[in-house]
């Protein structure tokens, strides 16, 4: 019973036909997204599906209750909707080096069904604005203005007939 039983030569050698053969990456990602798409559509289905039996099992009083919570929620959401499209708004903005004056914008346009900021709105909001150009310099660029060092001999005296010899020789100024 101590031996290690190997698999037969011919077994441990063939390859595997699926390692064999390369798969497209493309087309592997589209299967997933296909089937992806097909799980997301089924588990909607479901939902709904179960939201009606809920809603066929409740009493008056059961639904009177769900009908204010989705009012509130609808209330609450729209409150606060308009701020998150602002902020979604400025910060799309900021990014892409454009200024928003979001006062003067009706950003309930922005806010999507759920209550939450569109960002396809925004993004095509964005990118209509004209970009900016960068700004010319108000004053030329003057050489010698602000600190500098000269490169002239030092001035160590406050003579006036040294100071104007060196003046004259051009090392100073």
């Amino acid at each position: 019973m101590d031996e290690i039983t190997n698999p037969p030569a011919d077994v441990a050698q063939e390859p595997n036909e699926r390692a064999a053969q390369p798969a497209d990456p493309a087309a592997e990602a589209d299967k997933w997204k296909a089937m992806s798409r097909e799980n997301e559509k089924r588990w909607k289905q479901a939902a709904a599906e179960l939201d009606r039996f809920r809603q066929a099992q409740m009493t008056e009083q059961e639904k009177a209750i769900e009908q204010a919570r989705q009012e509130a929620r609808r209330a609450a959401l729209s409150e606060v909707g308009t701020s998150l499209a602002e902020a979604e708004v400025r910060a799309q903005a900021a990014s892409a080096g454009v200024s928003v004056p979001t006062d003067y914008l009706d950003l309930a346009r922005f806010v999507g069904e759920d209550g939450r900021a569109d960002r396809e709105k925004v993004t095509a909001f964005i990118s209509s604005l004209p970009k900016p150009t960068p700004p010319e310099p108000e004053f030329p660029q003057l050489m010698g203005a602000g600190y500098h060092r000269s490169g002239g001999a030092a001035v160590t005296t406050m003579d006036p007939n040294e100071l104007a010899d060196i003046i004259a020789g051009g090392s100073f100024i």
